[in-house]
């Protein structure tokens, strides 16, 4: 039977393993320790490797749902100081913090309640975007435009229409678009044009954009010099010109395709009907020089017309056919007194390459490849 020193010696023993298991686990659950300075306490020779195993999974376990918790602790933090910068709220541990956010959020809901008891005049309504395309967007605007603005181009011997040109808002085209009177003008023409029922739903970015276009326009137009505008007067008439000549050849062509094909011949590619419609295009077209033939011993005005060097001969001769064919019916359906179309003549070659609007557009055999 063991003596009394005995059992006081094994009960020490005892409460200093238990006050070593109990110390040693509480410093692996505050993050301080890992489990390899603890398990050592438990591999004696009584303690089953199975156990130990156990004990060490146990440990693991715990540091493992430490570092998730520090984890999420500093992802609430980081949230907190986010959302402190944008509010400028200081975030506090005195309750300040819960007060910001209540007073926020009752004067939100007072906010929403009132905005909801106004007339159904006063709330904000949607305006539906306009069924109009740019285009009529853009007539109508420049509409507004010739009504609204002073032409500084204007000349009339009718008093009463010089004087409603002069009552009309001026550009300050001697400045730039900043400068106070044009501001005004360009105040009072948002105002106006957002006020029309037909533009409806027109963006406001739109309505300033063709502002701003217009005024440039105006002042470019105005600071132009006279060798600058015979320019562009030239250009201007040599577009409209080509444009007409691929109007009237698509119309010759298209009531005469029949016989024009079966002249030319088919071509690897060609439609069976109009193989030669899509050629008639204005940037195919050239422009040519009035000049004076002698006809029967009168002169007669002609067209000496350049050829681009990228047309091909063949393109040619279907234009040249084209042009026949016209000036024949019209020479033939003319009345007494109408003036007959021109001559047209080829001129001297222009070197110049394919228009990119065309050579994608246009066969291999129409354009030249020298």
């Amino acid at each position: 039977m063991p003596s009394n020193s005995s059992r006081k010696t094994d009960c020490k023993g005892k409460e200093k393993a238990s006050a070593s298991i109990s110390t040693s686990a509480n410093r692996v659950l505050a993050g301080c320790v890992g489990p390899q300075e603890i398990a050592p306490s438990f591999s004696s020779a009584t303690i089953q490797d199975q156990q130990y195993m156990e004990i060490v999974e146990m440990f693991n376990k715990v540091n493992n749902s430490i570092n998730s918790v520090k984890d999420d602790i500093a992802a609430v933090n980081s949230n907190m100081t986010a959302f402190k910068n944008r509010m400028g709220i200081v975030v506090d541990t005195s309750g300040k913090t819960h007060m910001a956010f209540a007073d926020f959020a009752t004067a939100y809901a007072n906010d929403q309640t009132r905005m909801a008891s106004l007339e159904p005049s006063l709330m904000p309504s949607y305006v539906p975007q306009t069924s109009l395309s740019d285009a009529e967007v853009s007539v109508i605007i420049s509409e507004i435009f010739v009504e609204k603005l002073w032409d500084w181009k204007f000349e009339s011997d009718d008093p009463a229409l010089v004087a409603e040109n002069e009552s009309k808002k001026k550009w300050n085209l001697n400045e730039k678009i900043n400068h106070r009177n044009n501001v005004a003008v360009i105040k009072y023409l948002k105002s106006y044009i957002s006020a029309q029922t037909r533009l409806a739903g027109t963006h406001p970015q739109v309505i300033s954009d063709k502002i701003k276009n217009r005024y440039k326009h105006s002042h470019r137009t105005f600071h132009e010099s006279p060798e600058q505008k015979a320019k562009k007067n030239s250009k201007g008439r040599a577009n409209s010109r080509t444009l007409q000549m691929s109007i009237r050849r698509k119309s010759t062509y298209m009531d005469n395709w029949v016989a024009i094909d079966a002249a030319i011949g088919y071509k690897t590619g060609n439609p069976v009907e109009k193989a030669y419609l899509k050629l008639f295009q204005k940037d195919a077209m050239s422009d040519g020089e009035s000049d004076i033939e002698i006809v029967d011993n009168l002169p007669r005005r002609c067209l000496h017309v350049p050829r681009p060097t990228w047309r091909s001969e063949e393109f040619n001769r279907l234009l040249t056919m084209v042009d026949d064919i016209d000036r024949t019916y019209h020479v033939s359906n003319a009345d007494m007194g109408t003036k007959l179309r021109m001559n047209r003549y080829p001129a001297t070659l222009l070197p110049c390459s394919v228009p990119a609007t065309l050579s994608q557009s246009l066969p291999c055999w129409a354009i030249n490849d020298e």
